[in-house]
């Protein structure tokens, strides 16, 4: 405040108060700055004891520097004063119980930041801002809640928008302080019955996955995220849309991320085969395009079964993670198909022994071990034979989720799988097993991995 209007502030506190000394007045002023532990100047303290002791003090008069505190100078119980800053985050607009508006935020001065939550009109207005404006705050007041600050806008106050947002600074005030909001990129959209799956970039090009509930529409391109929940898997960022979240899809992309920052997400290659664990889930295995086998652990038995329906076709798989011993799937796992309907691949096989044979191969080989495992799942089965052959020059493993090599080693069709009782199958294959076991067998099939060679078979047939 101006010396001048100190001291015409001074005079007119004495005039309407004749019975009061300057000193007692000087008094009054130290009480109210140790009051506020001493973080407001003597001459916010002269403008509280004023109004106080009933003198109008006109808001025009009142200089912008008093008025206008910094997030630092605020205390609880301070009422009638102004606020400057950004918005780093802030919920949807929302309703009590009792139909009431409020609108909760976060906003920085830069140097500091304080929640904020406004009701009623103040509320309405606020939801209009959008994250990363530059706002002021009229007329607020502050209050003590939960152990921190909180500025409320209520009745008489006021929202002012001074700057729309600028995603740069948006960025770097996101980077100094912690605010539960992103400024995302989605790269790719699922939709499911019950949720919409997103895989994102952030602003550090770090792959997100983002979680939306069914109705909320978000193509593909850049987007703030604010009030969000999170949580991790296996390394992976995931983020949830919850009731009170805001969403604001922004025109054109943002960023510059390089293709490659998903590649921790998705792998491509055709599925030649799964293979069943004991408890839910397996192992789902890709060929890559320059015959790398990958094999991906799927902790769930649905997951298997979509995985099924793409036996033969080249996907892309979404939603994966790097463990320490390979690829695991996440729970937000997706197949996208490259091709539009399975294909049996054109293949030559050729007869080489397994010690030095590689891609498709025909084989003589002697049964080692033969075991069938199997489960339902809403009816449609999941199964795969698991076999130990060897044709003199090496012991290999072989696998087949084929309904043919089913019906030629065990005499059952796919669907009776699932018509057969648990304790059946097991007799089945355990019968099975002792009365083929080291019978020659004539192998068709595709024999993949470097080091822990797998053999596919296409085809078998009893000799």
């Amino acid at each position: 405040m101006e010396d001048g209007y100190s001291e015409e502030l001074i005079s007119e506190i004495l005039r309407k108060h004749p019975g009061m000394t300057m000193q007692e007045l000087e008094r009054l002023v130290e009480e109210k700055v140790k009051e506020f532990g001493g973080i407001i100047r003597r001459d916010a303290a002269l403008l509280l004891v004023a109004k106080e002791l009933g003198v109008v003090v006109p808001r025009e008069k009142v200089p912008r520097s008093l008025s206008t505190l910094k997030v630092r100078d605020l205390a609880a119980g301070f009422r009638g004063v102004d606020l400057e800053g950004y918005v780093i985050e802030r919920s949807s607009l929302g309703l009590t119980k009792e139909g009431k508006p409020y609108l909760r935020f976060l906003l920085t001065d830069g140097e500091d930041v304080v929640r904020v939550v406004a009701w009623d009109d103040a509320a309405k207005a606020a939801a209009g801002v959008s994250v990363g404006a530059r706002v002021l705050l009229r007329k607020v007041s502050v209050a003590q809640r939960r152990g921190r600050l909180e500025v409320v806008l209520g009745r008489g106050s006021s929202l002012e928008v001074k700057e729309p947002p600028s995603l740069s600074s948006l960025s770097e005030l996101l980077s100094r302080f912690k605010a539960r909001t992103e400024i995302l990129e989605a790269r790719k959209v699922f939709k499911e019955v019950e949720r919409t799956v997103l895989f994102c970039l952030d602003r550090g090009c770090n792959p997100v996955c983002l979680v939306l509930p069914p109705g909320i529409e978000v193509p593909e391109g850049s987007f703030i995220l604010s009030n969000f929940s999170e949580e991790r898997f296996r390394g992976l960022r995931v983020l949830r849309y919850g009731r009170e979240c805001f969403l604001e899809v922004l025109r054109g992309r943002v960023g510059e991320c390089s293709p490659a920052a998903l590649q921790d997400l998705v792998v491509r290659g055709r599925v030649i085969g799964y293979l069943l664990f004991g408890k839910p889930g397996g192992k789902l295995f890709l060929l890559c395009e320059d015959e790398e086998l990958l094999d991906l652990a799927i902790f769930s038995d649905a997951y298997l079964s979509s995985a099924k329906k793409f036996l033969g076709r080249e996907v892309e798989v979404w939603g994966v993670t790097r463990g320490k011993t390979g690829l695991v799937a996440s729970q937000f796992l997706q197949f996208l198909p490259l091709d539009e309907q399975a294909r049996a691949p054109e293949l030559h096989y050729v007869e080489k022994p397994l010690l030095v044979a590689a891609g498709p191969v025909s084989v003589r080989a002697t049964l080692l071990s033969l075991r069938l495992r199997s489960r339902c799942l809403d009816g449609e089965p999941l199964f795969h034979i698991l076999a130990l052959v060897d044709d003199g020059t090496a012991s290999v493993q072989a696998l087949s989720n084929s309904s043919s090599v089913l019906r030629e080693l065990y005499g059952i069709e796919e669907k009776d799988l699932c018509e057969m009782g648990g304790e059946a199958m097991g007799k089945i294959s355990d019968y099975i097993a002792g009365e083929l076991r080291g019978a020659d067998l004539h192998l068709e099939g595709l024999l993949v991995g470097a080091v822990n060679k797998l053999l596919l078979i296409h085809r078998v047939k009893v000799l």
